[in-house]
């Protein structure tokens, strides 16, 4: 079979259906009694033969790794635990994203329920920036805190903590540069110096490792009473999968692990903040990895996009019905507005893109753009146009930057390399996704700098390819498939949402929703209905031969999910993309 499609599709993507090996797809369909649709997507995914029954029916206990494998984390326990004995003061500084905001409220929430005095504060996105600064280094001077721990910020942060007049412990997953703050300890499987298999964990999974070290060097203490009660610490899981999910970190092993069993906890609706928002949500089934990433996450990263950060902490730690409500019917409010802010931004964007054809990486700045939403254009200028993406807003001389890559090119380094060089005032992050500032006099040199870095990349890296797993025909589209796919989940990167090329599709009818999404219902050859959605399609060329070409014969690029309206569970298409086939 030619898995090359030499005709670009509807939407101008050139399509390709992944390699599989039949052979080895057969025997583990046959071992693991699984269907030979779903073991040609783990074989796609690339796991093991003797791994196939741990991914799926993972047990949570014995996929846990052990906490002390992590540089500093024995110190660090003992130091805090010191603290704990003494009734210490505690500070925190977290991130103001969702990682960030999720890993304080496991520490957090854990510290209080164990009756210690301890504050959170969060830097101001849009005034302070990324990571610690003087302002809070003077509060938590004041206050007399006499430990302070910092939450997915820090690795990168010189100087400031020497204006501290405590001890400080750095949790942070951000890539380290060849030298360290001046702290007590770090904690970070990023860090140059350490060698193990946990460097894909987001922030809210070593806030999880680390409160398992705690409670078990407490409890080694015999600090647990009739008065203070040993936490379970299960419970925290779903503010773990929240993060985690939300930072777009690989699902793989053990925050594979975590998300699955935050999902089971997230069910039960027991975190008071969550399930206010998951209310306001609209989300009546169990939450999906596409809820927190899609539905749930937005809203709580509005609060430091374009108001206060301290609202996502707030609603993620508190026990008040009243406040809780407040706020999440805010945060809902914060995330509409913030989608009318992107928008006009993207629409500016656009309009720069043209002059940069030809290079491997996008740059774009603009005058007093909101900075709470530049991440989010750049990801959507990389799921467009497939290069390493740089946008900036410049309100001085000054401009505030943020970056995100694709596959296999690690924007963390290029980032940091452009501030060791000079380039850059300041700047950090991860393979995927960083931060900066800039002057206005350097953007040339910036540009220069990213020609030389990104010279080794051939130019098959930025080919806009769309990769499906399998073609299937429409016949093999039902009940059954759906149950095995759900085998699969929880889905996000590095365990994408299995994607189909389904033939043999004539559209029976369409109606278009709120107007700009396309609802399409098919019929099967056995005469069965089909329904699919093609989310905002309207206005392209993929939705205007849907509607003109009903009696056309459709291949489409599709994920497949439950649709749960009514109460018949049945498939339901999200096309993604389509081609007509003569």
């Amino acid at each position: 079979m030619n898995n090359f499609y030499t005709n670009k599709s509807l939407l101008g993507n050139q399509w390709e259906i992944k390699d599989c090996d039949e052979r080895k797809s057969l025997m583990i369909s046959q071992r693991h009694n699984i269907s030979l649709i779903i073991s040609k997507i783990i074989f796609l995914r690339n796991i093991k033969e003797d791994e196939v029954e741990n991914f799926l029916n993972p047990n949570f206990n014995s996929n846990l790794p052990n906490p002390f494998i992590l540089k500093d984390m024995e110190k660090s326990i003992n130091k805090l635990v010191e603290n704990i004995t003494n009734k210490s003061k505690i500070g925190i500084i977290s991130d103001y994203d969702v990682d960030g905001s999720t890993s304080a409220a496991i520490l957090f929430n854990f510290l209080k329920s164990i009756n210690c005095e301890v504050t959170v504060k969060i830097p101001n996105r849009i005034n302070e920036g990324y990571g610690p600064n003087k302002r809070i280094i003077a509060e938590f001077n004041k206050e007399k805190i006499n430990i302070l721990i910092t939450l997915d910020c820090g690795t990168t942060a010189f100087k400031i903590f020497e204006e501290g007049d405590f001890d400080t412990i750095i949790l942070d997953h951000h890539i380290s540069e060849k030298k360290f703050p001046k702290v007590f300890s770090i904690i970070n499987p990023n860090r140059y110096d350490e060698k193990n298999n946990l460097n894909h964990l987001a922030t809210a999974g070593i806030a999880f490792l680390f409160i398992m070290a705690l409670r078990k060097k407490l409890r080694q203490n015999n600090y647990f009473n009739d008065k203070i009660k040993e936490p379970n610490l299960i419970n925290y899981l779903d503010l773990v999968a929240l993060g985690t999910v939300c930072d777009v970190v690989n699902l793989n092993n053990y925050n594979r692990n975590f998300v699955i069993k935050g999902l089971e906890i997230l069910k039960k609706r027991l975190h008071k903040g969550i399930k206010k928002i998951i209310d306001n949500s609209k989300i009546n089934n169990s939450p999906s990895t596409r809820d927190l990433g899609f539905l749930i996450g937005p809203q709580l990263n509005a609060a430091s996009r374009i108001d206060d950060p301290f609202l996502s902490v707030k609603i993620l730690t508190s026990n008040d019905d009243i406040e809780i409500e407040n706020i999440a019917n805010k945060l809902m409010l914060l995330n509409e507005k913030r989608k009318l802010i992107e928008n006009s931004i993207l629409e500016e964007a656009l309009k720069q893109i043209n002059a940069q054809k030809n290079n491997k990486f996008i740059i774009i700045k603009g005058q007093n753009w909101h900075q709470g939403v530049l991440g989010i254009i750049a990801s959507k200028l990389v799921d467009k146009f497939n290069k390493p993406t740089f946008i900036i807003s410049f309100n001085t001389n000054t401009g505030v930057g943020s970056a995100r890559s694709i596959e296999n090119i690690d924007i963390g380094n290029i980032i940091l390399n452009a501030k060791r060089n000079k380039i850059l005032i300041s700047g950090g992050g991860h393979k995927m996704a960083a931060g900066f500032k800039i002057d206005i006099n350097k953007i040339n040199d910036f540009a220069n700098y990213l020609i030389t870095s990104l010279k080794i990349y051939e130019e098959s890296y930025f080919q806009k390819i769309d990769y499906y797993d399998l073609k299937i025909s429409v016949d093999e589209v039902n009940i059954n498939l759906l149950n095995e796919i759900s085998k699969l989940e929880p889905f996000g990167n590095g365990n994408e949402e299995p994607k189909f090329i389904i033939k043999g599709l004539k559209v029976d009818s369409y109606r278009i929703i709120k107007e700009k999404h396309l609802l399409i219902f098919f019929k099967n050859n056995h005469g069965d209905s089909l329904k699919g959605i093609c989310f905002n399609c309207i206005d392209t060329n993929l939705a205007e031969n849907i509607i003109n070409n009903k009696s056309a014969n459709f291949e489409f690029g599709c994920t497949i999910t439950s649709d749960n309206f009514g109460n018949n569970l049945k498939p339901q298409l999200i096309i993604k993309d389509g081609l007509i086939i003569n």
